[in-house]
């Protein structure tokens, strides 16, 4: 698709999720209250849209399967695109080639500002630097931060540890460049939601203990951290757009082997000890299967005296986060971008 079309199709797919919320009453179909909660029509709508395209990802996903992700992560953040001026550059992969980056820096910057890395999700095998580029542009502005976007392999291009070892080669690079980046070295942060935010955590679960690495701030939005579902009872409660089987098979296409599921570079909770975290902020959703996991690790760290913030946001489902067309989840990712903003 060109260019020119793919521009008209993002404006198209905004307008048709930016409709008024009625419009989206006899669409979203029956839309259970659980835990006694309950998504609003809009979201309801678009998380059963993201479940049906979520069961059917191929290994490795089609074109089109690609497509249809980036399109509704950039079509919901579509009205934020210019909310910070963006340049492309390419930093360290964990096997020592080079991986597409994207550093955004809004306008009357304070002087020496921090910095997010920020590592997308999408269940390890879909998700890019231009599916986020809305939500990147949007944080930089409102946290008033650079944030560097980095890409990593995908599950299909390169099985477990290759994302893990591209996230921590990404986030070194940056703190070894913070002078050409033009932040402060010792603010530069770590964050990343779902799939992003199991590398965000492991990755500064590692480099905690380096005291010339240790990240300012771990930021993890709906996180997915521990491969042992059955121990949560968010795992039962909730099935859209995530659900046990879909967490599970994604899981497995990334990290195949059992040892691999028990990796603390892959569950942060199989690790032993997790006082080296650095400072840590986690924001769960309400009605998301991996709700539980996020907030008991928030419980942990507490216990092994890190400093950790648990922020739980009711009524939204798994990959609210950048959904700026939901005045809820509008209202969330701004509370979570501010949250950030003011720990880094």
């Amino acid at each position: 698709m060109s260019a020119r079309l793919s521009k008209f199709a993002d404006r198209a797919a905004h307008a048709v999720l930016s409709l008024p919320a009625a419009a989206f009453l006899p669409l979203a179909g029956r839309r259970p209250r659980i835990d006694g909660q309950r998504l609003t029509p809009r979201m309801q709508f678009l998380a059963n849209a993201a479940k049906r395209g979520l069961m059917a990802a191929a290994d490795p996903p089609t074109a089109m399967q690609l497509a249809l992700f980036e399109r509704l992560q950039r079509a919901a953040a579509l009205a934020q695109i210019d909310d910070a001026s963006r340049r492309d550059l390419t930093v360290r992969g964990g096997d020592g080639e080079p991986r597409r980056a994207r550093l955004y820096e809004p306008a009357q910057l304070p002087e020496d500002p921090g910095l997010a890395v920020f590592v997308h999700g999408g269940g390890w095998q879909v998700g890019s630097i231009e599916a986020y580029d809305g939500v990147c542009a949007y944080l930089a502005k409102a946290a008033q931060i650079k944030v560097l976007a980095l890409e990593y392999r995908l599950c299909w291009e390169a099985r477990f540890p290759a994302a893990f070892e591209d996230v921590v080669a990404g986030f070194v690079d940056a703190v070894d460049r913070a002078s050409e980046l033009g932040v402060a070295r010792n603010r530069i942060a770590i964050l990343g939601d779902s799939a992003g935010g199991n590398l965000a955590s492991a990755a500064a679960l590692l480099l905690g203990a380096d005291r010339t690495y240790r990240p300012r701030l771990a930021a993890l939005i709906y996180p997915a951290l521990d491969a042992d579902l059955d121990r949560y009872e968010s795992t039962r409660l909730f099935n859209t757009p995530l659900s046990r089987r879909i967490v599970e098979r994604d899981m497995r296409r990334y990290a195949p082997a059992e040892a691999d599921l028990r990796d603390p570079r892959f569950s942060v909770m199989a690790a032993p000890e997790v006082s080296e975290m650095p400072r840590t902020y986690i924001a769960s959703a309400g009605m998301d299967v991996l709700r539980d996991q996020a907030e008991a690790f928030g419980e942990r760290l507490d216990g092994s005296g890190v400093e950790v913030e648990v922020q739980r946001f009711p009524n939204l489902p798994h990959g609210f986060f950048g959904m700026f067309v939901d005045p809820a989840a509008r209202k969330a990712t701004e509370a979570i971008a501010l949250a950030i903003g003011q720990r880094i």
